[in-house]
């Protein structure tokens, strides 16, 4: 396990998704929790490794990822005490990661992110959908999240500290980057050398919203090509002005994957390795869940009227079931376990949850690099 099964994470043998508290300092369109007051106490923390105990054998590699909602909510101090405990129990070997929309960034954050987190902070950032609690003016409020949001990065990365952005592949970002390569230079603009394009999901807030900023999987599979090579281009540019300095996930991570395939070593990468069924665990307020956060966020709470149609109880065999029946006979079946589990596999849009298309994209985009290459 490693970095093949989240962007940057350093090596583990399980993850474990946290969700400190699941209400927000902002109501984004396409929130996949629905906000509530669901929160953990400190004894909740507390009892984390009792809850694992029988989940994940004792002495193994355990990521913590600190989630929400949003985490920070309760303050760094109340944080730092959380993960202190934690470090001084011995039946795992703790590594802590976390993900922030960054509205809360302080002095006192930054001392936390750099002992605890080694300087690397995971931070979400949406173009036009992000809105403070409470807004009246949906515009206006929108542009004083960009401010602030921009102002805290530009802090975080003079405070010595090591961003990584998440950004969710909804219908208003890729539209909103119509130009891909305008992305690709605003991550640099602003000394981002990590970032992560995330599958937008049916769930809490997005189902809601799904007209504004769903996709199919059809036209996930587009964006996401026309994404690709852009960035091939891009990359090609930067390395012969002097060498890239961005790793942008999936692109990077699936491109690896294939080379893999065609080399004959097959492996998958961040949603499509099929870990998130095995491997992956969520606690919050009511205790533990089976699976990635994405996969269980509306199991206990009550803010969402519909709930994800899945077979909680046994992930792996709804997995084993899309690929008996949709992916005995696909090429990239070695390095594509079917996908995001949250997304509908056949959802009438001629493309899986997988995104075959997007896949030979991909892989169209290595054959030619090699021929101009003269391998």
């Amino acid at each position: 396990m490693g970095e093949g099964n989240i962007p940057f994470a350093p090596s583990f043998d399980h993850l474990v998704y946290i969700r400190v508290f699941e209400g927000c300092n902002l109501r984004c369109k396409h929130c996949f929790i629905p906000p509530n007051p669901k929160a953990m106490s400190f004894e909740d923390i507390l009892r984390i490794p009792d809850l694992l105990s029988d989940k994940i054998p004792k002495g193994q590699n355990v990521l913590m990822q600190w989630h929400g909602g949003e985490p920070t909510m309760f303050g760094a101090e109340w944080m730092s005490k959380a993960l202190h405990s934690l470090t001084d129990d011995k039946r795992y070997n703790f590594i802590h990661g976390i993900q922030t929309n960054l509205l809360t960034y302080s002095p006192e954050w930054k001392e936390v992110y750099k002992k605890y987190f080694g300087g690397e902070v995971g931070v979400s950032w949406d173009p036009k959908i992000r809105i403070y609690n409470g807004a009246v003016n949906e515009l206006e409020s929108n542009r004083k999240y960009e401010e602030v949001f921009w102002d805290n990065l530009e802090k975080l990365v003079a405070d010595g500290l090591d961003p990584y952005l998440v950004v969710t592949g909804t219908k208003v970002f890729f539209e909103h980057f119509k130009n891909p390569i305008d992305f690709f230079e605003l991550l640099s603009s602003k000394g981002i050398k990590r970032a992560h394009i995330e599958r937008v999901t049916s769930t809490g807030f997005a189902r809601r919203n799904w007209l504004e900023v769903g996709v199919n999987n059809k036209e996930y599979s587009t964006y996401m090509s026309r994404f690709a090579r852009s960035y091939s281009l891009w990359s090609d540019l930067q390395n012969k002005n002097g060498g890239k300095n961005l790793f942008l996930s999936p692109f990077d991570g699936l491109t690896n994957s294939i080379k893999d395939k065609i080399d004959g070593k097959p492996a998958g990468y961040g949603c499509w390795s099929g870990k998130c069924d095995t491997k992956f665990h969520t606690i919050d307020a009511n205790g533990y869940k089976v699976g990635c956060t994405a996969i269980n966020s509306e199991i206990d709470n009550k803010q969402a009227n519909e709930k994800l149609v899945l077979d909680l109880e046994n992930l792996s065999k709804e997995r084993a079931e899309r690929q008996i029946y949709y992916c005995n006979s696909c090429e990239f079946r070695h390095i594509c376990n079917t996908g995001c589990l949250a997304i509908d596999f056949d959802d009438g849009s001629g493309e899986c949850s997988g995104g075959k298309s997007f896949f030979k994209s991909l892989e169209n985009i290595i054959v030619n690099q090699e021929r101009t290459n003269g391998k």
